[in-house]
């Protein structure tokens, strides 16, 4: 995932909390919002006429939570560490051992192409991943008997065989590493 400017950090963490598509809206709109709102609507609220710092602890203990939290999310966005895609890729002999398609080579490159062409963005596959966008869980998606050829015309062109399907086309992959993703979908039956 492409880092933002620093500013928005905070938000960024937040993005690894809050996971799509359940939560992501209510952390990163409508906590912040609901927060902002608040701070805004603190001085029409709190109308006394003590302006020292010390004599008003609601809105000191209010900023100081603010601040501490906005400096931790912050410094968590800044320090968070990414998935490399060679990281994904020793994963690989796992999936296969697990899903028992070890010593089809054919899988097996597939495997290693899926993690490493950026599908565990939206997709999950055996625990690892992120599902964004709607995107399915693809651990058992061979047990759904659909083939080959509708996985490799799904790789080409996912709006064309499930309309309103958010997933870019990998056509440019080419047809043999197209064929070799399609043989690893299949055999992808979910764990023995």
């Amino acid at each position: 995932m492409p880092r933002p400017d620093w500013y928005f950090y905070f938000l960024f963490y937040l993005l690894r909390i809050f996971k799509w598509p359940d939560s992501v809206i209510l952390g990163t709109v409508g906590i912040p919002t609901i927060l902002l709102l608040l701070a805004l609507a603190l001085p029409f609220i709190d109308r006394r006429r003590e302006r020292h710092p010390l004599r008003r602890p609601v809105a000191m203990i209010t900023a100081v939570l603010v601040i501490v939290a906005m400096g931790t999310l912050t410094w968590k966005g800044a320090t968070a560490k990414e998935v490399v895609a060679s990281e994904l890729s020793s994963l690989v002999p796992q999936w296969a051992e697990k899903q028992g398609f070890a010593g089809n080579a054919e899988a097996e490159a597939g495997a290693k192409l899926f993690s490493q062409s950026g599908c565990l963005t939206c997709h999950v596959y055996t625990g690892t991943g992120s599902a964004n966008l709607g995107a399915p869980e693809l651990t058992a998606e061979g047990a759904k008997g659909r083939g080959i050829d509708f996985q490799i015309k799904h790789l080409e062109c996912p709006s064309c065989t499930t309309p309103g399907s958010a997933m870019p086309a990998f056509a440019t992959l080419g047809a043999d590493n197209l064929k070799k993703l399609a043989t690893f979908l299949e055999a992808s039956k979910g764990p023995k």
